[in-house]
């Protein structure tokens, strides 16, 4: 059972919960959990129940109706409710221990680059990126420079700007005047459970802004960079120096821009301004780096 508040408590802190508001949010789930499990007596037995128990959270527990008012008074970002909505938590990875990095190196290195990415944003910019929406345009903009560079060429076949050699691997689509991708936010938040990254909600957000979050350097970002950035070093150094070149040329442009000079820019190019509400306006990177030596299953303690 111990475990089982664990998932809970880790799912508040995934959220961003923390001192009474997760207090409060544990009062409100607690309750729907022990009805939910009395439910289910007779229909399975306890050993499908554990086998089956993130499922099961987000099926009758996570989804359940107030939880979902709860977030949506703590006015939690609407990604994050819709995931709830839909009984579609990450439970695993917020209940991956906090304290290790078990994932292969063609992840690691969009973590790595995420990460600097925050740490020259911050050097720049002296403050985390908000609203959360500029993080994603800013991340789309690196891979657009590098899908208009002569040296990495667009596969017409997988759509616009298909990345081939290097760049972050997600797939961005237009929203209204900024642009979003998915497999994005699901590497944010990842780095958020690990204290990589910290998420606050903003006080006084303005009235442009649709995800009223900011995005900054966790606690354990320094110790991870010092020692992934070494590995990486003598990795396709070439390819990925390129992709630090492209990365801090935005972060140089745009680290003092609002959302509405983002979206200003956004909107001059052609790409952006010709794609429909939803409509993938560029993909990510194709092809996963490798090495001599098998790298899958890198961990580190953070």
């Amino acid at each position: 059972m111990t475990d089982r508040w664990l998932a809970l408590r880790r799912v508040g802190e995934w959220v961003g919960f923390e001192g009474q508001e997760l207090s409060e949010y544990l009062t409100t789930v607690r309750p729907i959990h022990d009805q939910a499990l009395e439910d289910r007596k007779g229909s399975e037995t306890e050993r499908d129940l554990r086998d089956e128990y993130f499922e099961f959270l987000n099926e009758n527990v996570l989804s359940a109706e107030p939880v979902v008012n709860h977030l949506r008074h703590y006015q939690v970002d609407q990604e994050i409710v819709r995931l709830f909505e839909t009984g579609s938590v990450p439970i695993k990875d917020t209940f991956r221990s906090q304290s290790v990095i078990d994932y292969e190196l063609d992840e690691i290195v969009d973590f790595v680059m995420l990460l600097k990415l925050l740490e020259r944003y911050q050097e720049r910019a002296e403050s985390g990126v908000e609203p959360l929406e500029n993080l994603h345009s800013l991340v789309y903009l690196i891979n657009y420079q590098l899908s208009e560079s002569e040296s990495y060429s667009a596969t017409e076949d997988h759509g616009f700007g298909m990345l081939e050699k290097t760049g972050y691997r997600y797939t961005f689509e237009r929203r209204d005047d900024y642009v979003w991708s998915d497999s994005l936010q699901r590497d944010l938040d990842r780095l958020v459970a690990w204290q990589l990254l910290d998420r606050e909600l903003i006080d006084e957000p303005k009235p442009e802004w649709d995800r009223t979050y900011s995005i900054s350097l966790g606690q354990a970002a320094t110790l991870f960079l010092t020692r992934f950035e070494k590995r990486l070093d003598s990795f396709d150094s070439l390819l990925l120096n390129e992709w630090e070149m492209r990365q801090d040329d935005v972060i140089d442009d745009f680290a003092t821009s609002s959302k509405v000079g983002i979206s200003s820019h956004l909107d001059s190019l052609d790409r952006f301004r010709n794609c429909s509400d939803g409509q993938i306006v560029l993909n990510g990177r194709a092809k996963k780096f490798t090495s001599d030596q098998d790298q899958r299953g890198i961990k580190i303690n953070v």
